[in-house]
C-alpha cells in the first residue's frame, strides 16, 4: 500500500511537471508569435513607407505629434526615424505650421538643436532647390536666426525664382531680420516676381517692428509693390505719424499707388493733405472716385456733405455705393433724405435707401 501511495505521488508530480512545462511552452509559443507578428507589422510598414511617400509622411507625422506631446524633457527630433530627409523636412515645415505654445517651442527648441542644424547647413548646399526651398522655410517658420544670411544668400542665388523670393522673404519676416529685408528691397539687381497681394501677406508675418520697416522702405524700396505694400500696412495699421511719407505718392504715375494713397490718408485722417484728395472726386476712374468717397466719409461726411453727393449721383454703382457708405455717417438722417431728394437723381435714391436698409439689416432691425 505504501508502495502504491508512493508511485501515485511521483506520478502527480509528473504530471503537475509537464503541465507546467506545457504551460512555459504555450507561453514561449505566445511570446514569440507576438514578437513575430510586430516584427512582421514594423516590416509591413517599412513595406508600405517605401512604396508610398504620403504613408512615409503620415508616420514621420504622427511620430513627431507624439515626441512633441510627450512629457516635459523626453523624446527628441532624433527619435522621428526619416526627419532628416527632404521628405522629413516638409513634414518639419507644416508641422511648424499647425502647432503653436509651448508645442511650437518644444519643436523650435529641438531644430535649433546641433543635430539638426547640422543636417540643414547641409542642405542650404543642396544642388536641389526644392530641398533648398524647404530648409529656407523650415528655418523661418521655426525662427532658427542663424540661417538668416544663408536665405538671404539663396534669395539672390534664385532671384529669378518667384518660389525663392516668396518663401526667402517670408522666411526673413518671420525672423524679422529687418536689415537684411530693407537691404534686399533697396537692392535693384532683385527684380520682385511677387504680386502686391502677395507681398502685403508676406509682410504681415513680420515679427519686427512695423512701424520702423515702413518708414524706411517707402521711399527708398526698388519696387513700386513693396512700397504699396507700405502704404497699405501705414493706413490699416493707423500710423498717423508716417502720413507725411504718403502724401508724394498723391502725385504717382501709377494709378494704384495714387489710389491706395487715398485710401491711407482717409484711414489715417491726414489733413494736411485733405485738399490735394478733393480734386480727385472728379477723376475720370471711377475707382479712384470711390475710394475718395470712403476717404472723404472718414473726414466726416457732414464737413464734405456737397462733394458726396455728387459722388451719390455718379454713374457707376460701386461710386455711388461708397458714397452712401459714407454719407450713413452724416449725423440727421432726416436732413440727409431732404437733401438726396433734392437731386432729382432716381438712382442716388435708390442707393442711400439701399444702404440705410442694409444697415439696420445689420444691426437686427428693419428701417422704418
Amino acid at each position: 500500500m505504501i508502495w502504491l501511495r508512493t508511485a501515485a505521488m511521483d506520478l502527480a508530480l509528473l504530471l503537475a511537471g509537464f503541465l507546467l512545462l506545457c504551460g512555459i511552452l504555450l507561453s514561449l509559443l505566445h511570446i514569440t508569435r507576438k514578437v513575430s507578428n510586430i516584427r512582421i507589422r514594423n516590416m509591413r510598414e517599412r513595406l508600405l513607407c517605401l512604396l508610398s511617400g504620403e504613408a512615409d509622411a503620415s508616420r514621420m507625422k504622427t511620430k513627431l505629434y507624439e515626441m512633441l506631446h510627450s512629457g516635459s524633457g523626453t523624446g527628441k527630433l532624433s527619435d522621428v526615424r526619416g526627419i532628416r530627409s527632404k521628405r522629413g523636412l516638409r513634414v518639419a515645415a507644416e508641422t511648424a505650421g499647425e502647432v503653436s505654445g509651448e508645442v511650437w517651442q518644444k519643436l523650435a527648441a529641438e531644430a535649433g538643436s546641433e543635430w539638426y542644424c547640422a543636417y540643414l547647413q547641409k542642405k542650404f548646399g543642396s544642388s536641389d532647390p526644392e530641398t533648398i526651398l524647404l530648409a529656407v522655410r523650415v528655418a523661418g517658420a521655426l525662427h532658427i536666426t542663424r540661417f538668416t544670411q544663408n536665405i538671404v544668400t539663396q534669395i539672390y542665388c534664385f532671384r529669378t525664382n518667384a518660389a525663392m523670393q516668396h518663401i526667402g522673404m517670408l522666411s526673413l519676416c518671420m525672423l524679422g531680420a529687418g536689415r537684411e529685408i530693407v537691404a534686399l528691397c533697396r537692392d535693384e539687381s532683385i527684380a520682385s516676381l511677387l504680386s502686391f497681394r502677395t507681398l502685403g501677406e508676406i509682410f504681415s508675418t513680420y515679427t519686427g517692428d512695423c512701424r520702423a520697416l515702413c518708414r524706411k522702405l517707402i521711399t527708398t524700396a526698388s519696387d513700386l509693390y513693396i512700397r504699396r505694400t507700405c502704404i497699405k500696412m501705414i493706413g490699416e495699421s493707423g500710423y498717423s505719424e508716417l502720413g507725411v511719407l504718403v502724401v508724394p505718392f498723391l502725385k504717382s504715375s501709377q494709378l494704384n499707388a495714387r489710389i491706395d494713397a487715398v485710401r491711407t490718408i482717409g484711414q489715417i485722417q491726414e489733413r494736411d493733405a485733405l485738399e490735394q484728395v478733393l480734386p480727385f472726386s472728379k477723376d475720370l476712374r471711377w475707382e479712384m472716385r470711390a475710394v475718395v468717397a470712403t476717404a472723404l466719409g472718414a473726414f466726416g461726411a457732414a464737413e464734405h456733405l456737397e462733394t458726396l453727393l455728387g459722388l451719390l449721383c455718379d454713374r457707376e454703382w460701386w461710386v455711388r455705393y461708397r458714397a452712401a457708405q459714407a454719407l450713413l455717417r452724416y449725423p440727421n438722417r432726416a436732413a440727409l433724405m431732404t437733401r438726396v431728394e433734392e437731386t432729382n437723381d432716381r438712382f442716388a435714391l435708390e442707393m442711400m435707401r439701399f444702404s440705410l436698409d442694409q444697415e439696420a439689416l445689420g444691426k437686427g432691425g428693419a428701417n422704418e
